[in-house]
């Protein structure tokens, strides 16, 4: 979950370096502090690099009138018409033109850490009969939350997931028949309630139609009008669960609870150094008393909860990420000491046994001449200089001035291109 300041920040220093130092439309510029923007678009590099993405953004509905984030773990399906790398933590979501394919992978460790690659396997597949979209188009989106649309032929379905939170809740047109076709696992129908055992990795999930709803079974095809409602829900259970029938029941009461918005907001108290960020979900409810979603809470939430927060006391998942731990409410609170930052250690060669002065200036001079490669991307780009700012930050503190201003200039080079 990101802090949507935090985001709106990140977005704001980008395109202010972008403009800042882009030389074109001078005419354009807006003075804003000490610095200023441009209101029109400075143009490509001198290798073409900095231009609009292509194509354009699968976003619809309220989504497209928002600034959207490009670094959230969703927003690959912004630019791409369909995905297979959605990771919630803990399930493994991919969008086909037949609707969403729930999943679960296993994360193998090797010698270069954990990775969780997706499978070509699509275990469980939710949509709604006849459904084809050549897309799916993100309709909308909060600070952990967002909602994806499938539309065609007069069908539509919509899907929302958030991170860490083991439900995907589901909306169709009124008329469609939602269609479960289940490719790994054995299911089995108890009412309103489709479970599915021992899927992909050996996983459980559950849907959930509304009350009085009913199942129909066609291979491995379950159909149901929803008892003439538009909405349902699907569950990944809690690897722990002694009977998934029983957890299934126990689950039910979150099945009917959608969340509608997210949000995160915090403030910093400077006479304390404690940063508070406080996480909310507003939700609708579709039927039952219930008024609560089970959010799922990673690492550095739970161990970070403040003193008169909510604290999560239900079923725990396992994930990439570390351990997942769920809480049965619309909010919770963290806090963090802030204690500072050091960029750079300081220059204390006298207090470290060993050090040799000599063979500091050696690799400084390895890299000083070092330049910037012409292929890379912004991501890498943002590697490699940083490893030529910390060496000119070195070069500085050890007195190699001659060595500090060539990177200098290498980097400035870069920078106003």
């Amino acid at each position: 979950m990101k802090n949507h300041i935090f985001t709106n920040a990140k977005s704001f220093i980008f395109y202010f370096l972008l403009f800042l130092f882009s030389a074109p439309a001078f005419g354009q510029i807006v003075p804003v502090g000490s610095g200023s923007y441009t209101t029109v678009f400075p143009g490509v590099d001198i290798l073409g690099r900095n231009t609009y993405p292509s194509g354009t953004p699968y976003v619809i509905g309220e989504a497209a009138t928002k600034p959207v984030p490009t670094n959230d773990w969703w927003s690959a399906k912004v630019k791409s018409p369909h995905v297979n790398n959605l990771f919630t933590y803990p399930m493994a979501l991919r969008t086909i033109n037949a609707g969403l394919v729930i999943s679960y992978i296993e994360a193998p460790s090797g010698a270069n850490g954990s990775s969780q690659p997706m499978d070509d396997q699509m275990p469980i597949i939710v949509g709604v009969t006849g459904l084809n979209a050549a897309s799916a188009n993100v309709s909308d989106f909060s600070d952990f939350t967002f909602t994806m649309n499938w539309a065609n032929a007069g069908h539509s379905l919509s899907a929302t997931a958030g991170i860490a939170m083991p439900f995907i809740y589901f909306t169709k047109n009124e008329s469609d028949v939602a269609q479960v076709t289940v490719n790994e696992g054995s299911a089995l129908v108890n009412n309103e309630i489709l479970s599915i055992e021992n899927a992909h990795y050996g996983a459980d999930f559950v849907i959930y139609a509304p009350s009085g709803s009913e199942w129909i079974q066609n291979g491995n095809t379950y159909t149901s009008t929803l008892n003439n409602k538009n909405y349902f829900s699907a569950a990944y259970l809690p690897p722990s669960a002694s009977s998934v029938s029983a957890v299934a029941e126990e689950y039910k009461k979150y099945a009917y609870v959608f969340p509608v918005n997210t949000i995160t907001s915090w403030e910093y108290d400077e006479a304390t150094s404690i940063v508070s960020s406080d996480f909310t979900v507003t939700t609708e409810i579709k039927e039952g008393s219930n008024t609560t979603v089970l959010l799922g809470l990673l690492p550095h939430h739970w161990s970070h909860l403040a003193p008169t927060s909510p604290q999560p006391e239900g079923y725990s998942y396992t994930s990439i990420r570390g351990e997942i731990k769920t809480l049965d409410g619309n909010e919770f609170q963290i806090e963090n000491t802030f204690h500072g930052i050091l960029p750079t250690l300081p220059y204390v060669d006298q207090y470290s046994e060993g050090f040799s002065p000599s063979a500091l200036n050696e690799k400084i001079q390895f890299i000083e001449n070092d330049g910037l490669a012409t292929w890379t991307d912004s991501y890498n780009e943002g590697q490699v200089m940083n490893r030529l700012i910390q060496t000119a930050r070195i070069t500085d503190l050890s007195g190699s001035l001659e060595g500090r201003d060539i990177i200098v200039a290498t980097i400035k080079e870069r920078l106003e291109d």
